[in-house]
């Protein structure tokens, strides 16, 4: 069960939500990588969106199947992300296919994100306001030149 603070919870039932932004890293230290750190958009500055005063770069990556519910078996997630520049294939021959590594979904709501990425700050940020889930890689199913 995940701790999801309340002002969270009340975001998701208000009529007009702010968007939601997810970000990703991949931390790759427990089998020899760095960590890296993804989100699909950029802040309304045109730059890397900032939580918690770390910058997730702008790059292609979708997850699906993080969904969660009490019965059968545990959920079994797919990331899919971008081999721009071989990036991927460069991490995966380096280093077992990404085997043991972890990948940390964090879910924010646009209105939570840190000052520095609104033009005229935000008074509203709150660097507690966020939904993590946390999984191991335990194979690299396909890899692609594209």
């Amino acid at each position: 069960m995940q701790d999801i603070r309340q002002e969270t919870l009340n975001e998701c039932i208000r009529a007009e939500q702010s968007a939601s932004v997810v970000l990703w890293e991949i931390d790759l230290t427990e089998v020899g990588g760095e960590r890296y750190f993804f989100c699909n958009e950029q802040n309304e500055k045109g730059e890397p969106v900032t939580w918690q005063g770390r910058k997730y770069q702008a790059y292609p990556i979708q997850g699906s199947g993080f969904e969660m519910n009490g019965k059968g078996s545990s959920a079994r997630p797919t990331l899919k992300v971008s081999n721009l520049h071989g990036m991927v294939t460069g991490m995966a021959e380096d280093l077992q296919s990404l085997v043991g590594g972890t990948v940390v979904r964090r879910k924010v709501y646009a209105r939570f994100l840190d000052a520095v990425n609104f033009v005229n700050g935000n008074s509203e940020a709150d660097p507690e306001q966020e939904v993590i889930s946390r999984w191991r890689i335990e194979q690299c199913s396909e890899l692609n030149a594209a």
